[in-house]
């Protein structure tokens, strides 16, 4: 990523898991143009969410595949979420609860991931996380930060810049 900054250029980095919620105020739902079908929204957090709650419930089926050759995606969000087990279970709606885990998790990802190459920021780097929230075609979405952070060409944080986006 670094190698399409200019020498002396900035870089703005966003990132952060997506959540439907539907028209009705179901979160995890969404509905999309040309789909009668409510759908799911994240699917794969979904499906990682239910996959955990298989390990942590006692139903998950046995078996020595661990990962899927065919989606690696899918593998590692059900790693990302395997830490938050007991967080999604206590939670008062999975559901809601459950972009947060992830989002946790992507937040230790990210600055791993940073922090390794740290040699190649250029002036510095901003970084942007937060929840991506899809709703209704015909209705706005929204971006929930929760997380906003100045970094220098070390890869330090600078400043916190979080409080100047809330109101």
């Amino acid at each position: 990523m670094s190698a399409h900054i200019p020498d002396d250029g900035y870089c703005l980095m966003i990132y952060g898991p997506h959540v439907g919620i539907a028209q009705d105020g179901t979160i995890g739902k969404v509905e999309r143009s040309g789909i009668q079908l409510l759908d799911n929204c994240c699917g794969s957090a979904i499906a990682a969410s239910n996959y955990l709650q298989g390990i942590t419930d006692g139903g998950a089926t046995l078996t020595t595949k661990i990962q899927s050759f065919t989606d690696f995606q899918q593998g590692a969000v059900q790693e990302l979420i395997l830490p938050h087990g007991k967080r999604l279970g206590d939670a008062d709606n999975r559901m809601h609860e459950l972009p947060y885990a992830l989002f946790d998790s992507q937040d230790l990802l990210v600055k791993d991931i940073v922090g390794t190459g740290a040699a190649g920021i250029k002036a510095g780097l901003a970084s942007l996380g937060g929840i991506q929230i899809n709703t209704a075609p015909d209705k706005l979405d929204y971006f929930h930060p929760l997380g906003f952070d100045y970094m220098n060409n070390k890869g330090e944080i600078v400043e916190d810049l979080l409080s100047a986006i809330q109101e």
